[in-house]
């Protein structure tokens, strides 16, 4: 958020660049459709917890709900080790 504030530049190798602007502009146009992407992953695995905790409690649940907490949990745990190695 403060990208150009605590570095003075020069942004000729920013995204966006050799502006400020621009960078903020590309960094803007990428930041605002991963927040509703992220948005989304946090809805689907509330949605998800909430048919897979009454399951747990003796309730009847529908038959996909376990495989695809499962699915979830692979998911997550391949990418935290995708990103882990790549840093």
């Amino acid at each position: 958020m403060l990208y150009g504030l605590v570095d003075a530049g020069p942004y000729d190798d920013a995204w966006g660049g050799p502006s400020r602007t621009g960078a903020w502009l590309t960094h803007a146009l990428l930041a605002v459709p991963l927040g509703v992407v992220a948005a989304g992953l946090l809805v689907g695995s509330e949605r998800l917890r909430r048919r897979l905790v009454p399951r747990q409690e003796g309730e009847p649940a529908a038959w996909w709900v376990r495989p695809a907490a499962t699915t979830a949990c692979v998911a997550a745990a391949l990418f935290v080790v995708a990103w882990t190695r790549q840093l």
